[in-house]
């Protein structure tokens, strides 16, 4: 069996056994396998995209009505039938008249660029102690955060009032409960105070929380001005705006 072949069997399920297991240390010696691996199922997710349907089905339309049947039949079984050539039929279209303007006016899905950029922030495992004036409440924030019971954590951030830790992880835990006016307010206090090691996460969260809300114009502001910083998330900020704009 050939390596894209092998690649395909290995996310659908389909091998086990030695086969399997010789696969997956193969997977963690070969870091080229790693990430093709990584990449076929990026395309598979882009492929299930509701935005990516919509857009192929308008491509297949102009290019049957740019090629001749045999053309299009030969391409269709040359170009879909493996994940790695999903690719190059995106070449193919390019040069097909007038479908530059439909891919350039576009939008990346925002859902996909969160669901790439966002993750919630992990759990310190030490507070400094000019911070800690409860700390019952904070263990058991951080106990219930951990075991992603975002609910039960607010609860205990929520009564570390004015805490910047507590505010800092009481803003995750809203946008876990979709709750982001409340999570943009939690942000805010954290930038404003400006002196403590939280304002570049939350800056961070506060873009991707505009994203969340297809609030593209605030969330292009917010990125632009992380992308200009010497923010730890500089560089993530000009890959989502290579997408935004």
């Amino acid at each position: 069996m050939d390596k894209v072949n092998n690649i395909e069997e290995y996310i659908d399920g389909n091998l086990s056994g030695k086969e399997l297991k010789e696969f997956e240390q193969e997977r963690i010696s070969d870091p080229q396998l790693s990430e093709d691996i990584e990449l076929s199922i990026e395309v598979n997710d882009a492929l299930k995209d509701k935005n990516f349907i919509d857009l192929r089905q308008k491509l297949d339309n102009q290019i049957q009505t740019s090629m001749s049947p045999a053309s299009v039949l030969s391409i269709q079984r040359d170009l879909f039938k493996t994940w790695h050539l999903a690719a190059a039929s995106f070449a193919l279209i390019l040069v097909v008249g007038g479908l530059w303007y439909i891919l350039s006016n576009k939008p990346f899905s925002t859902e996909r660029l969160v669901t790439k950029y966002y993750k919630p922030a992990h759990p310190i495992l030490q507070v400094r102690s000019i911070e800690i004036n409860s700390d019952d409440a904070f263990k058991e924030a951080f106990n219930f955060y951990q075991q992603n019971d975002y609910k039960n954590a607010l609860k205990y951030f929520n009564t570390l009032e004015n805490q910047i830790t507590a505010k800092f992880y009481s803003g995750i835990c809203y946008i876990e409960l979709e709750q982001f006016d409340k999570a943009i307010s939690s942000f805010e206090y954290v930038i404003n105070d400006k002196d403590n090691l939280f304002v570049e996460q939350a800056e961070w969260y506060m873009g991707l929380i505009f994203l969340m809300n297809n609030h593209k114009n605030e969330a292009v502001v917010q990125f632009e001005n992380i992308s200009k910083s010497d923010s730890y998330y500089a560089e993530q900020a000009k890959e989502i705006l290579k997408y935004l704009n």
